[in-house]
């Protein structure tokens, strides 16, 4: 690539695609079938099926059903949701909130937060009394990459592009872009024995500045794990030499990332979780892809990550089947099957080095029970058990019933 030329991740993706499919010829006769779990010895111990059922934990999920092209009007219905999830016993008058958004990219939504659901939860915390607002993330490494000598891109830039600063802006909350902290503004943090994680990961010290953390995701596809949303945000959080661990992470890939969140200056923070489907990125993500965009797009939250993370993989399955063309929906899967490649080439790429070459084989997940999905699994292992029902609470009435007993039935799976 010439000096001074910038490889956007669509065409890092041409071109991963490109020698991924030379490398997978001799395996392609055994490509498990969509629908199947990971194969034997690539799933972590214990499947969800085999783990006991938690009398005590029954995780609540509210939402509403929005109907396209009504977010003028639809405050009152983000409000009654987020409502339903939390009665924000949590919140003090004054207590200063981090928004950590969705900005992998700095392309418009889908790819990142809604910039309706931003302003729409900082007013929403005004109302309930918040004092200081921090809104914002640090995008991915392949358009921010700040190391302790080298920086390339900047989260500001792209926030500005996804057209979230400007609401940031408007609202009067206070932009936190955390690679501009400094090298040295992050924590180590180290897991309990058991975790997947080797050694100490590097989480920004922004979070000692607030004292409450919401996630503001979105539902998208995503190449490399299948889907990006509650769970997979906490990895903004991160310096960038903890990215580049995961990324070398192999079949712990997915078990990592989930780990995240069970970090305590993390998990001792993190009130809400509340997702935005009014458009879905349906296939490929994180950053492009096919945006689907239903009659009546779904907002919802929760103060706890499985089931916002598990409703939001419906969501995604849902849009995958119903609302994206069959030829486009075709990509998913093919992708699928070269993740280990196009991670490879990602770590090269973005670190510059030949460490991507090293970086162990992806387990090929193929998107079926969204239960089983390797994230999910970790999460309920870390638990120690199965919920004993999923509750969903949907506000309002939306589209028609056949879409809400579809969703329905894969959370029950």
């Amino acid at each position: 690539m010439p000096k001074g030329k910038h490889l956007h991740r669509r065409d890092f993706l041409r071109g991963s695609v490109g020698i991924g499919c030379l490398a997978m010829v001799p395996s392609c006769g055994g490509v498990r079938k969509e629908g199947n779990p990971l194969a034997v010895g690539e799933m972590p111990a214990g499947q969800p099926e085999t783990l006991p059922v938690l009398d005590d934990f029954h995780p609540r999920v509210a939402g509403a059903w929005v109907p396209r092209g009504s977010v003028d009007s639809s405050y009152p219905l983000y409000r009654k949701a987020v409502e339903a999830a939390t009665d924000f016993a949590w919140l003090s008058r004054g207590d200063r909130v981090l928004i950590k958004l969705a900005l992998n990219s700095g392309n418009p939504f889908p790819a990142t937060t809604d910039p309706w659901s931003l302003w729409c939860m900082v007013k929403l915390l005004r109302e309930k009394g918040a004092g200081e607002i921090l809104v914002g993330d640090q995008s991915g490494v392949q358009s921010v990459h700040w190391t302790r000598t080298d920086r390339r891109g900047r989260s500001r830039d792209l926030c500005r592009r996804a057209g979230l600063l400007r609401i940031i802006d408007e609202t009067g909350a206070t932009p936190c872009f955390f690679e501009e902290r400094g090298y040295d503004a992050y924590n180590p943090v180290t897991l309990p024995p058991g975790s997947h994680w080797g050694e100490p990961f590097w989480v920004t010290n922004a979070l000692d500045e607030a004292d409450h953390l919401i996630y503001l995701s979105r539902t998208s596809s995503h190449v490399m794990g299948d889907i990006t949303s509650g769970f997979k945000l906490g990895v903004g959080l991160l310096r960038e030499d903890s990215r580049l661990e995961f990324h070398k992470g192999g079949r712990d890939f997915y078990a990592m990332y989930e780990e995240v969140n069970a970090a305590p200056p993390v998990a001792s923070k993190l009130r809400l979780a509340v997702c935005s489907g009014r458009k879905v990125l349906s296939n490929l993500g994180p950053d492009d892809g096919h945006v689907s965009e239903p009659d009546h797009g779904l907002v919802f939250a929760s103060e706890d990550l499985l089931a916002h993370e598990l409703l939001s993989y419906a969501w995604l399955q849902w849009n995958r089947e119903f609302a994206t063309p069959e030829y486009s929906n075709g990509t998913t899967g093919r992708l699928t099957r070269m993740r280990s490649t196009i991670n490879r080439l990602f770590v090269w790429y973005v670190w510059r080095s030949r460490r991507g070459g090293g970086a162990p084989a992806l387990p090929l997940w193929q998107a079926g029970n969204i239960h089983d999905h390797p994230a999910v699994v970790n999460h309920l292992l870390r638990k120690g058990g199965r919920p004993a029902a999923l509750q969903w609470e949907q506000v309002n009435r939306g589209p028609d019933q056949s879409v809400v007993d579809n969703l329905e039935a894969r959370l029950r799976a």
